[in-house]
């Protein structure tokens, strides 16, 4: 075949998708040898090899790591603006530009080639998700797990199996909660089904509480009430008369008479506050204070309507919180908070929120759930919450007012409150009575308490009744993988040795089966292969992978069943049961695991955000906001959904609380539910999301470069390089009398930023609406490079690098939301890499094209992904 047959034929191969260019080779451009020519190869040839590096008989091609490792070294000189040096011929910028850009795109593919792990799936041991989840299946008890060490990323995912190591002192750890869990396992067994409850009428803990903090206050107040009546007799001997009335005529002691006392030290005969217990005046002086104010507060609050059946959640004082300790001896468990509550009519309803979690140190909260209170005094609704109790968590759950982002910010509205109103913040919302019962059993495979051991028959010792239980136990632990007999038999021996020594048989066991819950087949997701060619998985080992990619646990008995009758291969049986998976609320967490990474929503937590210029981005309300992603995922997931509706929808998934956030009305309540949006609303899709707009921010100010880059990787599958080492920064810029817009764009005046930049900015222009919490705005308030500030008009237009122009968010939205084939690539790509284990490479690009192709028939149905990758060659071998 001649040469230019063979140009043809792969153009063809290229331009039909069969083969792509990155599957064959990363190559620099050949036109890239005339920048060569004219600013290298002076310095860098045969006789002249500076920095002894030559480059005129460089090869183009960049097939191994050597020649990669040579480039990047280019690259990297090139962007220090180190070559060419400065004293020679420079390029222009765009020629510059041009040459960075095209090498770093192939450096980038010629990682993805030689990093490529040739199709082999490494195994894996279950990460940190996964053994809990596994440990709550097989026994029913839910276990912290945060003592195990973070799970590692070699690629984007915690299912990587090359970054699951294992070391001697994890084997350690998983022993000793292998034992906790047996530990919480057996007490919940010993309580024999038995519902433990506790119900409080708030309004007599309420009575008790504050009658109780009135004495401790009187007991405190008594010394103070003793130093002032001494104080007192001193200042009214003859010798003091004259200098007390001098100060009882100060300006601040008439303002405040308490500041008498202050003065003690001019009285002779009085005793120092010391002898009472104060460290001086000051301190006893706010003791009083103190006793007054929460003294004439518990008065008041016992005037208040309905304290006789009930009780009022203030923010700070009086009664901040109601709460439920739980006894020690409850086992560890699902149960149901429940709380009796209503709002309190003339409040603001952006204060009818509850805050459901576990109190720490003073001020200290960790939420477990924010929930919005609708009910009336006439009409009180009922909360219920689930929640989890731990043998290592806390035993108290307590319920507040939801509380802004800055306390600061929110004592200031109660002090200003009541100084204008000469009285306390008034409490939003009243609560008749709070309970806890449990554990509890709903049906689902979350929550079933697993029996361990089986009734001893007559005839049989205790011996060969240990090793029934534990040969039946192993086989589930391994996911229906019968055990060895040989290690069955070590574990009967590691019974007989604590038999022995006199402990009970339930006790005795404990060791043989910890040891399970820390052995390979357990840990590990096996699947052995000892050949060097890819063989097919078993059923069983399909069905496992299927359950860790779909539940991030095991496999339950429908999906068993259907293994050991080797059915799962059927492509009808396996839609099937991926259906019934996905219906199944286990598949949650793979909603939470798999977009939780994909997006990067971990960004949302690396920093705070500035509470005094976003007081109402509390951590309820980021929450919420995250879980907006993982609920409208969700969504799409269960009803047939399309993947082009994340770009652009008329109807968003919310609660309450982020329908107050977003100024929607007509939505109350907790649970997420698709909202129709109108048509010119910012609102629908991934972009007008208030947790993607946040992470492309830094907590005070919106960043264009991390959301446009964002977008890039995550949508459009153009992922940028990583930015130079020498990135000129902002800040000196900070005197300029600049707007935000032309700061970023000040990035593109070197040619080594520009190539990156010149992509990346439009976009995060373009998504400069949204300010630093995902609010919408028009203007925003910069420095003005004179120490003062302005408002900048924010100016959206761009135009794409070598594409289309857009004038405002909208269009650049429906620009975006037209490049749905490159966000079904990204979205293939990424669940292969989680249900494999492994990043997707040039060999898998066959698997990923009939996974886009597939899904497109189904109009991007999310669901259509998940059957194609799970019927893929790639997914069932190994």
């Amino acid at each position: 075949m001649s040469s230019i047959s063979f140009s043809v034929v792969l153009a063809y191969f290229l331009t039909t998708g069969v083969l792509r260019a990155d599957v064959l080779q990363a190559r620099l451009d050949e036109n890239q040898r005339i920048f060569f020519k004219d600013y290298c190869i002076e310095c860098h040839n045969e006789t002249k090899q500076k920095g002894k590096l030559r480059l005129d008989n460089i090869s183009f091609a960049i097939d191994t790591v050597e020649s990669a490792d040579r480039w990047q070294k280019i690259l990297n000189q090139v962007n220090a603006g180190e070559m060419p040096p400065e004293d020679v011929k420079q390029p222009e910028g765009k020629a510059k530009a041009d040459f960075l850009e095209a090498l770093s795109q192939e450096l980038v593919r010629s990682r993805r080639l030689l990093g490529d792990s040739g199709g082999n799936t490494v195994v894996r041991r279950l990460n940190r998700r996964e053994y809990k989840n596994t440990v709550r299946d097989l026994l029913g008890v839910e276990i912290d797990v945060n003592d195990l060490p973070a799970d590692g990323f070699a690629g984007s995912f915690d299912t990587v199996g090359s970054s699951l190591f294992m070391s001697s002192d994890q084997i350690e750890q998983y022993l000793a909660l292998g034992r906790r869990a047996l530990d919480d396992a057996f007490a919940l067994r010993n309580a024999g089904g038995k519902t433990f409850k506790i119900h409080q009428e708030l309004e007599k803990v309420a009575d008790v509480q504050l009658n109780a903090a009135v004495k401790f206050l009187t007991r405190k107040v008594e010394p103070y009430d003793r130093w002032v009546s001494a104080v007192d007799v001193a200042s009214k001997k003859p010798e003091n008369v004259i200098q007390a009335d001098a100060i009882r005529a100060l300006e601040e002691v008439q303002k405040e008479p308490l500041r008498f006392y202050r003065h003690w030290a001019q009285f002779k005969g009085a005793p120092p506050p010391s002898e009472f217990g104060f460290k001086d005046a000051a301190e006893a002086e706010s003791v009083k204070h103190q006793f007054d104010e929460e003294t004439n507060n518990a008065a008041k609050y016992f005037q208040l309507p309905h304290v006789d059946r009930g009780s009022y959640l203030f923010v700070f004082i009086v009664r901040p919180q109601e709460s439920v300790v739980v006894p020690k001896e409850w086992p560890s468990g699902r149960y149901t908070l429940r709380v009796r509550i209503a709002s309190v009519e003339g409040t603001p309803t952006e204060r009818h929120f509850i805050e459901v979690g576990h109190p720490t140190q003073p001020g200290a909260f960790d939420i477990i759930s924010t929930h919005q209170v609708t009910g009336t005094f006439e009409h009180p609704q009922t909360i219920e919450i689930p929640v989890t109790l731990t043998s290592t968590g806390s035993r108290i759950f307590a319920i507040r007012e939801k509380r802004l982002n800055s306390r600061e910010h929110e004592v200031a509205l109660a002090v200003l409150y009541q100084k204008k109103n000469k009285t306390w913040y008034p409490p939003a919302m009243w609560l008749d009575w709070l309970e806890l019962e449990g554990p509890r059993v709903d049906g689902s495979a979350h929550a079933q308490n697993v029996e361990i051991f089986t009734v001893k028959k007559d005839d049989t010792s205790e011996r060969d009744h240990a090793r029934e239980i534990l040969s039946a136990f192993t086989t589930r632990a391994f996911r229906g993988v019968a055990p060895d007999a040989t290690f069955i038999e070590q574990l009967v021996r590691m019974f007989e040795r604590r038999h022995n020594q006199g402990e009970a048989f339930e006790s005795a066991m404990k060791e043989p089966l910890s040891a399970v819950l820390a052995a390979p087949g357990f840990l590990y997701l096996r699947e052995p292969n000892h050949s060097s060619k890819a063989r097919s998985l078993t059923d069983l080992e399909l069905a496992t992978r299927l359950s860790y990619f779909l539940w991030s646990s095991p496999p339950d008995e429908p999906l068993l069943k259907v293994a050991r009758a080797e059915q799962l291969r059927s492509k009808e049986v396996l839609a099937f049961q991926i259906e019934r998976m996905i219906a199944d609320p286990k598949s949650d967490e793979f909603v939470n695991g798999f977009v939780y990474q994909w997006l990067g929503l971990e960004r949302l937590d690396f920093f705070r955000f500035n509470a005094r210029m976003y007081p109402e981005f509390d951590d309820s309300l980021k929450m919420a906001a995250r879980r907006e992603v993982l609920e409208s995922f969700r969504y799409l997931l269960r009803t047939q959904g399309s993947l082009t509706q994340l770009l652009k929808s008329d109807r968003i998934v919310i609660n309450g609380l982020l329908a107050n956030f977003y100024g929607i009305s007509g939505v109350t309540g907790d649970l997420f539910r698709p909202v129709s949006v109108p048509p010119q609303s910012p609102r629908g899709g991934l972009l007008g999301m208030s947790a993607i707009m946040a992470m492309g921010s830094n907590g005070e100010r919106t960043s264009p470069v991390e959301r446009g880059a964002w977008v890039l990787r995550k949508i459009l599958h153009e992922p940028p390089p990583p930015a130079p080492p020498n990135v000129p920064q902002l800040s000196r810029l900070a005197d300029k009398n600049l707007s935000p817009r032309e700061r970023v764009l000040a990035h593109q005046a070197e040619p080594q930023c520009v190539q990156c930049h010149r992509k990346i900015d439009p976009i995060g222009f373009g998504l400069e609406n949204f300010n630093a919490i995902g609010q919408w705005r028009t203007t925003e308030n910069y420095s003005k490079g004179n120490g003062g500030r302005k408002d900048w008009p924010i100016d959206p237009s761009g135009a794409f690098h070598k594409g289309p122009e857009f004038s405002d968010y909208f269009e650049l939205r429906e620009i975006i939301a037209s490049k749905s084939e490159s966000f079904a690539r990204c979205l293939s790509e990424a669940l292969f890499e989680y249900a494999t284990g492994r990043a997707a490479g040039f060999v898998d690009e066959t698997v990923i094209t009939a996974i886009l192709e597939e899904a497109a028939e189904k109009d991007f149905s999310l669901q259509a992904f998940i059957k194609a990758l799970a019927n893929s060659r790639a997914f069932q071998d190994k």
